[in-house]
């Protein structure tokens, strides 16, 4: 009797305290959770069809010679759907773009977002993606469309220039020369653009020609440059930009010899040829410098820092098998590596490689793996 009343003292009081955390932690969580935000009420119809009043008074030019625009297409051209609200800007509907809409305009260069956002009750427009634009209006569905297909037809009539465009090369210019002394703090002396042969895989010449900054490693000829890319800014019609933000690339690049970093073009910029051995790209900062230079210090230095040489590169790629090679595809990645003279890295690299492509074969048996 003894020995059970003092297995139930041991036990009980055990039990009771692990019930009590588990019910802690449930209360904890039911009173942290966060809260989704309740999806606004919409307002009702404007009208019985408000595209087909749009619709109505619609007179569209082709921007193809002979082409034949139906304007009731763009009941489907230009479709809305409900959008979840979330905490990041308030949008609360999808306008999907089909791609055929080019007949009427090209929605990027000739302001579609703004031409939208002009229209009465349209509160916010970020035009995600070419083919999605997400809103934030109390408008009905088919209320939202009719300002969008609106939208698209007054841009048909009259293109207009985006007031959310890229910044002037000046202007990128001189946000480069606030930070330069920063850049320099931390190796990165000279500016510097690359040839344009350096890399086909860009689309935009301007964007691949905007200001950067190296520093070298001599020792394994590489070249280390951090971009500032993509500066876009909203222009206002007195001509002062705001809300000005850019893009942090990371390249490194291996050249043949270090000097041919320092060879100078007609414009007074330097250019480097080689080839891109890794890269990286981070999301928009504010173009200011105290805005830059956190993600310098936060981002952009620990991968400059941690690349500095062949090896340690080599064993970025392999640290992410077999799940995930960070820069490139894991044959690129095994080639290079073979070529330096990592063949065991070269190998692990090639084994992970997804299906066994050609490519993989074929780095093989280049480097005799």
């Amino acid at each position: 009797m003894r020995a059970r009343l003092s297995w139930r003292l041991l036990v009980v009081p055990r039990l009771m305290l692990a019930l009590g955390v588990i019910v802690w932690a449930v209360i904890m969580v039911l009173l942290t959770r966060r809260r989704r935000p309740v999806q606004p009420e919409r307002l009702p119809l404007a009208s019985a069809d408000p595209v087909a009043e749009v619709l109505a008074d619609a007179r569209p030019v082709s921007r193809f010679a002979g082409e034949q625009l139906d304007v009731n297409d763009l009941r489907w051209m230009v479709s809305v759907e409900e959008l979840e609200l979330t905490d990041e800007g308030g949008c609360n509907t999808v306008v999907g773009l089909d791609d055929t809409v080019s007949s009427y305009a090209e929605v990027y260069d000739d302001g579609f977002a703004d031409a939208l956002s002009d229209q009465p009750g349209i509160e916010a427009v970020d035009h995600a993606d070419r083919e999605v634009v997400l809103v934030r209006s109390l408008l009905s569905l088919p209320d939202v469309q009719a300002a969008a297909i609106r939208a698209l037809l007054a841009i048909n009539a009259d293109p207009q220039v985006p007031r959310e465009r890229p910044m002037p090369a000046a202007a990128m210019n001189d946000l480069a020369d606030s930070v330069a002394g920063i850049m320099a703090g931390h190796g990165f002396v000279g500016r510097l653009r690359m040839s344009p042969e350096h890399d086909q895989s860009y689309f935009d010449a301007h964007d691949r020609h905007g200001p950067s900054f190296y520093r070298l490693c001599a020792q394994d000829r590489l070249v280390q440059i951090i971009g500032l890319r993509s500066g876009i800014g909203y222009h206002n019609s007195d001509g002062t930009i705001v809300n000005v933000r850019v893009r942090f690339t990371i390249e490194v690049v291996e050249v043949a010899a270090i000097g041919a970093a320092g060879s100078s073009e007609p414009d007074g910029c330097q250019v480097v040829a080689g080839e891109r051995i890794l890269s990286a790209a981070y999301d928009p900062v504010p173009a200011k410098v105290e805005s830059i230079e956190h993600m310098l210090v936060r981002k952009a230095l620990p991968l400059c820092d941690s690349t500095t040489s062949r090896a340690a590169i080599v064993d970025r790629w392999v640290t992410g098998l077999p799940w995930h090679v960070p820069d490139m595809l894991s044959w690129q990645a095994a080639d290079i590596a073979a070529r330096w003279g990592f063949r065991k890295h070269a190998r692990d690299l090639l084994k992970h490689t997804p299906g066994r492509h050609k490519q993989a074969a074929e780095v093989a048996a280049r480097h005799h793996l």
